[in-house]
């Protein structure tokens, strides 16, 4: 293809993209190696934040481990985990602090982020109202946990950066 250089990666923002639209050929492979088993997040609230992943983005909770640990599942197999662990793994300390910026979930259209912002809103979270940003229609707001989560539309690859290479 016309300025895909195999050789140098893409930038990771137009990766992403051409990922996520399947617009990408080096991630249209049908033997993948490694499938993203889950994800583990630090938490201060692990039952409100189970609580909300349920509510809106429609998680099912597996398992909850009093106010330590809640394991939840999307229809993906994709599982999700909140903690607030207070033990340390051998040769492994938690961090205390969030190293993780945001966690996003995408919507199919624009039309759904404005009614997870509306719902979120009507029950008394602090939104941010959706705005256009990264070339998507998205809002973000603070888990009670303590980090954050992005909504948002699929972000389009604009066709000047299709494929383009970043100097490195």
């Amino acid at each position: 293809m016309a300025g895909h250089d195999e050789d140098r990666p893409c930038p990771w923002s137009v990766v992403a993209v051409q990922i996520a639209t399947g617009s990408c050929p080096s991630h249209q492979r049908k033997d993948t190696v490694m499938k993203l088993n889950h994800i583990n997040l630090y938490s201060h609230d692990t039952e409100a934040d189970r609580a909300m992943f349920e509510q809106y983005f429609g998680l099912r909770t597996l398992v909850v481990r009093g106010m330590k640990m809640a394991i939840m599942q999307d229809n993906d197999g994709l599982v999700l985990i909140v903690n607030h662990f207070d033990t340390k793994l051998e040769g492994f300390d938690y961090p205390r602090q969030f190293d993780i910026l945001h966690i996003g979930f995408i919507q199919k259209s624009r039309k759904d982020v404005d009614a997870l912002y509306e719902r979120l809103s009507a029950d008394g979270w602090e939104v941010q109202a959706p705005r256009n940003a990264h070339g998507a229609w998205c809002f973000y707001f603070r888990a009670k946990g303590g980090y954050f989560i992005e909504v948002t539309t699929l972000t389009p690859v604009r066709p000047e950066e299709a494929y383009r290479r970043a100097p490195c």
